[in-house]
């Protein structure tokens, strides 16, 4: 039998985590498992069925511990198809449909050209990229898993690079650019928590970028769900009421 697996690394973002859950909830196809690994000082708390992994973090962790909080994921695998989900993303409801679709034609899957957008702020960009996804848009067979489980032997914190460089090699990789209408995908930064490790988490990068200011951009990329992050961007919706939120 064919199992979808997601694998989401998290940590002290408890309004982002909030977010990914709602987000995993409202799928077109939901993942047969869910493995969720958790190394904030604070745990979190799932309301949504998953596979929650407690990993304490210890005195010698790195600043970033995406490379550990995978390795800690990876005998928890129930092969098929592993799709990459990020705990500060934002992801449509046919995501991890359309990712698992692409998967039957190719080893590894991923979204180029993406769009980032920096909330605090409105500034936003699109990424020219096609030789390689983010990790947060990366999906892989198990026939790839002894690949990745040697790339987390090596990598440094660019995963995402050194998967893409191996999958373009071997000719196993298909990265699609994502629609401007109603995408799939939206790398929201600048949500409150732990910082994130790509450049796109540095608040600094979008002074040269334009800035969404009617936040009519948000609007037009994600228009049944912008509400939410406005609430956010308002005080209505906070770490410290997301879990009154996320029942309604």
């Amino acid at each position: 039998m064919e199992i979808l697996t997601l694998i989401t690394p998290t940590g002290d973002r408890p309004l982002a985590f909030a977010l990914c859950q709602n987000w995993i909830r409202k799928q077109t196809l939901r993942p047969d498992q869910w493995i969720v690994i958790d190394d904030g000082k604070i745990p979190l708390k799932p309301t949504v069925p998953m596979q929650y992994v407690r990993r304490d973090p210890l005195p010698d962790d790195p600043k970033h511990t995406l490379i550990l909080n995978l390795k800690e994921a990876m005998p928890l695998i129930k092969n098929s198809k592993i799709i990459i989900v990020e705990d500060d993303e934002y992801y449509a409801p046919g995501y991890i449909a359309e990712m698992a679709l692409r998967l039957n034609q190719y080893e590894v899957v991923g979204i180029g050209k993406s769009k980032y957008y920096h909330l605090p702020s409105g500034g936003y960009f699109r990424i020219k990229n096609m030789t390689h996804a983010s990790l947060a848009q990366t999906a892989f067979r198990s026939s790839f898993l002894p690949e990745f489980n040697e790339l987390l032997k090596k990598s440094n914190v660019y995963l995402d690079s050194n998967i893409w460089r191996k999958a373009n090699k071997n000719g196993s990789g298909f990265i699609f650019v994502d629609s401007d209408k109603n995408p799939l995908y939206l790398g929201i930064k600048g949500l409150p928590g732990r910082a994130g490790i790509g450049r796109g988490h540095d608040p600094t990068l979008y002074r040269r970028y334009p800035h969404d200011t009617t936040r009519e951009i948000l609007k037009g990329w994600i228009p049944k769900d912008y509400g939410i992050y406005m609430d956010i961007l308002k005080g209505k919706l906070t770490k410290e009421n997301y879990q009154s939120w996320l029942k309604m």
